[in-house]
């Protein structure tokens, strides 16, 4: 009977104690709600400190600025100009913040298609803007534009960011934009209308009735497939030889350039990534590669991809490179789009030559040096890798 009572006691304090909790719960809750208090955990709580102690100089700026300050502006634009400036402080030109319309239009180009005039142009070491490859039946085509014309205007603007320039050149189809170029120290402004491009990347045919001739123009996402179809074209035709000519390709994506490399070369390393930790991977080709003897055009305009493919044929010794030292862009940028549309290209590794030599900054030196003179009628590196071929028949 007494442990009955004594039982019964405990399970009262017991529901006493638990009422009491879930009563004070309640009514803390009722108080926190009353109040606008948020219960939040506490890892959560010192991320969202850390947030707010970080950026508040920031929103305090924003603050004043949308206060005070005489000319309005929006958020967008605000923020817009943050996000550049973050990845401008960095120092690479290869990394940027990329507007909704600036990312749309990116997208559309690494795609092989865009509405533009159809050419794409390089910065020389003076900063100016050298066109490297004019599509045929484009725009710029059209209006008389040719490799080495120096762009100096867009619609009358003049420009120090060659990603804005490229942006402004397109737009639309079927609004006209003015270019305006130097050549020969002549200026000339040309009215042109934008058009969609679709842009083909590798083109092949014979040269004197018995070497194959394959020029890249740039990595695009169906780079490989071109090339495998012609290169089979030509193997099929029983050429006596293969020029390869990457001259002016400023490169593109990475897994196209590896992808060539591996129809090239027999079973070796092809390339390898390095990241600011030193995590290396490595890119290999297997046994299976063309039987074709060829040769590798390049100069200075061939760059990123072209360099992967350049530098890979030159450590293994598959064919050799002719013309000028290559330009020297050995980094490789990942892109990260965003829920609203914008973007960021950022460099995340380097990739380095079989034999662990550097490129960016550097270049791929060829083989056999060939310089070509500028207006030259005659194509003294092509004239060379001709003569390569004929001595090894």
């Amino acid at each position: 009977m007494i442990k009955m009572k004594k039982r019964r006691f405990v399970l009262l304090i017991v529901g006493v104690v638990i009422a009491t909790l879930l009563f004070g719960f309640v009514g803390l809750n009722l108080f926190a709600n009353a109040k606008d208090i948020i219960w939040v955990e506490r890892p959560k709580y010192e991320t969202l400190n850390e947030i707010g102690n970080k950026y508040a100089k920031l929103y305090s700026l924003q603050k004043t600025i949308d206060e005070k300050s005489l000319w309005d502006t929006d958020e967008e634009t605000q923020m817009d100009a943050i996000y550049k400036a973050l990845l401008d402080s960095l120092g690479d030109k290869y990394s940027r913040y990329m507007s909704q319309d600036e990312y749309k239009a990116w997208s559309k180009y690494v795609n092989g298609t865009f509405t533009g005039i159809g050419l794409t142009f390089t910065t020389d070491k003076k900063g100016n803007y050298i066109i490297t490859k004019v599509l045929p039946d484009s725009p710029a085509a059209a209006g008389g534009l040719k490799e080495g014309d120096m762009i100096l205007k867009v619609d009358g603007k003049t420009y120090t960011d060659s990603d804005a320039m490229m942006l402004d050149m397109r737009g639309d189809e079927g609004t006209k934009v003015a270019i305006t170029y130097e050549r020969a120290g002549k200026q000339k402004t040309v009215n042109l209308i934008r058009a969609e491009v679709s842009e083909q990347s590798v083109f092949a045919g014979t040269i004197d009735k018995k070497y194959g001739y394959i020029q890249i123009t740039g990595f695009e996402k169906t780079t490989a497939e071109q090339f495998k179809a012609e290169l089979a074209n030509l193997e099929n035709k029983n050429v006596k030889g293969l020029i390869i000519d990457l001259r002016n390709n400023l490169g593109g994506f990475m897994d196209q350039g590896i992808e060539i490399a591996d129809m090239l070369l027999p079973e070796c390393t092809i390339t390898h990534t390095e990241d600011k930790n030193g995590k290396k991977e490595y890119y290999n080709s297997d046994e299976n590669c063309t039987k074709l003897k060829y040769v590798v055009l390049v100069n200075e305009n061939t760059a990123s991809a072209s360099e992967i493919v350049a530098a890979a044929i030159k450590d293994n010794e598959g064919g050799k490179l002719v013309g000028t030292t290559t330009y020297g862009k050995g980094i490789i940028q990942s892109t990260v789009a965003f829920k609203d549309g914008t973007a960021m290209s950022l460099t995340i590794m380097q990739y380095l030559s079989p034999k662990n030599k550097k490129i960016h900054g550097v270049g791929v030196k060829p083989d056999i040096e060939v310089k070509q003179k500028k207006n030259a009628k005659k194509d003294f590196q092509l004239e060379k890798a001709k003569a390569l071929l004929s001595d090894r028949e």
